[in-house]
């Protein structure tokens, strides 16, 4: 069978199906935003990895090796941030072309260090390799959480509630009027959305101190698709309500001028690296201390539903919208 038709989260499934059951260590495998291994009898560690790719996840053209070494990091710290984990250190596997010249190199790990080092996290080592034509970067973060606060996606229930940290949809955007060459000024808050996302560390964190949430996970391929993630591993269904969707003004300014549908880039386009995550109904109050102490707008979305597998949008007069791609995938 052809990736293309088993597609990426099959591959994974065939993948974790051959791997088996885990060592006694290993609380969580295959499956969620990190892997979580057990170090002693409350903490544990978390591991994560991402690639970029040039030409499918970054474009020289359109970004600097600067804002392409923070990007680097900040996919992974999201990751570790969606377990309601601490970031640690990080080791980075780089494939280059021989032409590359070297302050390019240089740049992308000043990029990396400044980033890492805004949440206390050290580069301790990796592997450089040469490439034909594209330049490959592969980081693998280690965290650390107490065992019986990490947030998995395998957690939600009927009548939880799900909520996002920030705005939806304006990394997606951003780079769709950054294609069409829109003039930077205008967009500029958009474009560094996807260019220079901030992962929400210390929103992780406090969920995960508060013990707020029943499942967790970062955007990073859509709304819709990382919200499939959950309902695949919680055997839940969900709705979610367009009219609640928290768009910034800058989004609202400028969607017509990418997308054909306001909605598209919010639910389906990803890079956003927000905080999707559900929160049971007897702890819907403690939502506005979460955001007073976050400081940044915490949004109810929808809700769980019984239905497994069943995830509708809903417009303002309850109607189902349908929407054909939720998100990005790899194959």
């Amino acid at each position: 069978m052809e990736l293309k038709k088993l597609g990426e989260f099959g591959l994974i499934e065939k993948i974790a199906r051959s791997a088996g059951a885990g060592f006694p260590a290993v609380i969580k495998g295959i499956g969620d935003d990190a892997a979580v291994v057990r170090s002693s009898k409350t903490q544990c560690q978390l591991l994560t990895t991402d690639t970029l790719i040039e030409g499918i996840h970054f474009e020289r053209a359109l970004t600097t090796p600067y804002l392409l070494g923070k990007k680097c990091i900040a996919v992974n710290l999201s990751d570790i941030a969606a377990m309601g984990g601490t970031p640690v250190c990080f080791v980075v596997s780089l494939s280059i072309p021989p032409k590359t010249p070297y302050e390019f190199i240089h740049k992308l790990y000043q990029g990396m260090i400044h980033r890492a080092r805004a949440f206390g996290v050290s580069l301790v080592g990796g592997d450089t390799t040469g490439s034909r034509d594209h330049m490959v970067i592969t980081v693998t973060v280690l965290g650390t959480a107490r065992t019986d606060r990490v947030i998995y996606r395998h957690g939600a229930r009927a009548g939880d509630r799900i909520y996002v940290t920030g705005f939806l949809g304006d990394a997606a955007l951003g780079l769709l009027l950054l294609q069409r060459g829109k003039a930077l000024s205008r967009i500029r808050l958009l474009v560094a959305k996807h260019l220079d996302p901030m992962p929400r560390v210390a929103e992780g964190n406090t969920i995960s101190r508060m013990r707020l949430a029943s499942s967790m996970i970062d955007i990073s391929d859509g709304l819709l698709a990382d919200l499939r993630h959950i309902l695949k591993e919680s055997q839940a269904g969900a709705q979610i309500w367009l009219n609640h969707l928290p768009l910034s003004p800058q989004y609202r300014q400028h969607w017509q001028e990418g997308a054909d549908d306001r909605y598209v880039p919010a639910l389906c386009g990803g890079e956003d690296y927000e905080l999707l995550f559900t929160v049971p109904l007897d702890k819907q109050k403690r939502v506005a201390a979460l955001e007073q102490a976050c400081g940044i707008p915490v949004t109810c979305i929808g809700e769980i539903t019984a239905k497994q597998g069943a995830l509708k949008v809903l417009d303002e007069q309850n109607r189902e919208v349908a929407y054909g791609k939720e998100g990005f995938t790899h194959f």
